[in-house]
């Protein structure tokens, strides 16, 4: 049985990607990784030097790509891509079954049972929670995950089938256009969608094993510990760590928790120890601090503002503009709202700027 992985990065995440692959590699000698990067990479990445494939956006297929582009920014775009990769890999690799694994994780055991569960079931995934929080007024709380999704699509598992190239299909039609952060509207990119996913699909596998997974969201459910050189987790082994939101410079648990520091659990310190070693090895203080995103700019080099983008995908019919990248290619009414959009944001900082100076002191 083969045993694939695929991650998905913009090229400045290179040392995550190569991190995760030689991770995975590492319990998988015989097995295959495959990196989809997004923007162009030429002059910063050699291919032939990487233990894994490179594929690149362009060879997905996907409809009217730069809007698709430009309309995103860069999680939303390496979101919105991650049906069309693994459509793109069933139809052009042979392979029964892959696992898509974001690439900010360390696989430290073997996934054999992850591969062996999509011998019997056709879609795999792994809840945010298997404990409710406690009521401590600390974060994150229900209502995080209530608005992020009840799954966590750092990981997804598929295999080969008619369900699945069915659900593919559908999940590419719901994020062409809806793969936002957008909570007011009941959107969270590719993730809340999997909600819906559960009622329209058959053979979908909770994975509730605490050992896959393990991010900052399930921590407080989570005994991280090492026995005999090897990864715990609870009562048994710890197959992979998502270290979501995790930057290396500030050492933290992540930004968007504040129940625990790694100072308090020493074993699971060690682990971000381990990470941001390899990390540093696989080049992150010159990728992920030097290297631009693709997407990032206009034609003529400046800077795409995320209202610009919002504005796009809310005011231009789909298809009106070829190359939005191309100031001049967009229409008049768009470039007057951008016009507003940079003076509100100007306003807005200002207004900002002035409350701080008059604040009275406490």
């Amino acid at each position: 049985m083969s045993k694939n992985i695929c991650t998905i990065i913009a090229k400045n995440y290179i040392s995550f990607a190569r991190t995760l692959c030689s991770s995975f590699l590492e319990h998988h000698p015989d097995g295959k990784c495959y990196v989809l990067i997004i923007d162009e990479f030429e002059g910063y990445i050699d291919a032939s030097e990487e233990n894994f494939e490179i594929i690149r956006i362009d060879e997905l297929g996907i409809p009217r790509l730069p809007e698709f582009c430009f309309k995103y920014n860069v999680t939303e775009l390496a979101t919105a891509t991650k049906p069309y990769l693994l459509k793109y890999l069933f139809a052009s690799v042979n392979m029964d079954n892959i696992l898509y694994l974001d690439p900010d994780i360390l696989v430290t055991h073997s996934l054999d049972k992850l591969y062996e569960a999509l011998e019997k079931t056709d879609i795999i995934l792994t809840p945010h929670l298997d404990r409710d929080y406690p009521d401590d007024g600390l974060l994150p709380n229900d209502g995080h995950i209530m608005l992020s999704g009840i799954y966590n699509l750092g990981f997804i598992g598929v295999r080969k089938c008619e369900n699945v190239n069915n659900f593919l299909v559908w999940w590419q039609h719901k994020l062409y256009d809806k793969c936002v952060v957008d909570h007011s509207a009941g959107y969270f990119v590719d993730q809340k969608f999997i909600d819906l996913a559960m009622v329209l699909f058959r053979e979908i596998t909770v994975i509730y094993d605490t050992g896959y997974n393990v991010a900052y969201w399930n921590i407080h459910s989570r005994n991280i510990r090492k026995e005999n050189d090897i990864w715990m987790c609870n009562n048994d082994l710890l197959y992979f760590y998502h270290f979501s939101n995790y930057k290396p410079e500030k050492n933290v648990l992540s930004g968007h928790q504040n129940r625990f520091s790694l100072e308090n659990l020493p074993a699971l310190h060690e682990l971000f120890l381990v990470y941001t070693e390899l990390l540093q090895l696989n080049g992150y203080d010159v990728s992920a601090k030097q290297w631009p995103y693709g997407y990032g700019k206009y034609s003529n080099r400046k800077t795409i503002h995320e209202i610009e983008r919002i504005n796009f995908r809310k005011i231009v019919p789909s298809g009106t503009v070829v190359n939005p990248f191309n100031l001049e290619s967009h229409p008049v009414y768009l470039r007057k709202a951008i016009f507003k959009a940079k003076i509100w944001r100007k306003a807005r900082s200002l207004i900002y700027n002035l409350m701080v100076k008059i604040k009275p002191n406490k």
